[in-house]
């Protein structure tokens, strides 16, 4: 399966990295950009997971994805694709977050499979040509707001 690996370093404790990532909250989207609150729909949660429909626009209509997040591995959470307009089911999205002196370590990792239609082909030929990029830029904006968002709750 194609996959895309990005490390990045925070300010942020590693466990409120980790519980920003599954903050199912209107809050959502601004932390992570490509999930539209009018999108998101949670079907379950508990303390070691969620059934989560996440969704944005492309400007070529909507990509959307049901995923089972869970976290009962320290360190980390993994929302693994259960079914999808786009990903063949099996893809996931992982986060881990480890201390650091300054903060914590993060790394995020796409492991992606394609569905076998028109915008599965679209999507994972962009993914192989020019994912890492854009990837990149999508975990820096993630990290940066998610300091953002602990920064302005620290200030209120």
């Amino acid at each position: 399966m194609p996959t895309i690996a990005i490390s990045i370093d925070s300010v942020l404790p590693a466990q409120r990295v980790l519980v920003l990532a599954v903050d199912f909250s209107e809050q959502r989207s601004r932390v992570f950009p490509a999930v539209e609150v009018e999108h998101l729909g949670v079907h379950s949660l508990d303390d070691a997971g969620a059934d989560v429909t996440e969704g944005t626009g492309t400007g070529i209509g909507m990509n959307w994805e049901r995923c089972r997040y869970e976290w009962s591995t320290s360190g980390a959470v993994t929302a693994t694709v259960k079914d999808s307009n786009v990903y063949a089911a099996g893809s996931r999205w992982e986060l881990r977050a480890e201390p650091t002196d300054s903060g914590s370590h993060v790394a995020m990792t796409w492991v992606r499979r394609f569905r076998r239609s028109p915008r599965g082909v679209l999507f994972g030929t962009a993914f192989r040509l020019i994912g890492r990029p854009m990837f990149q830029r999508y975990a820096r904006q993630i990290v940066t707001n998610m300091e953002a968002v602990e920064a302005k709750s620290c200030s209120a």
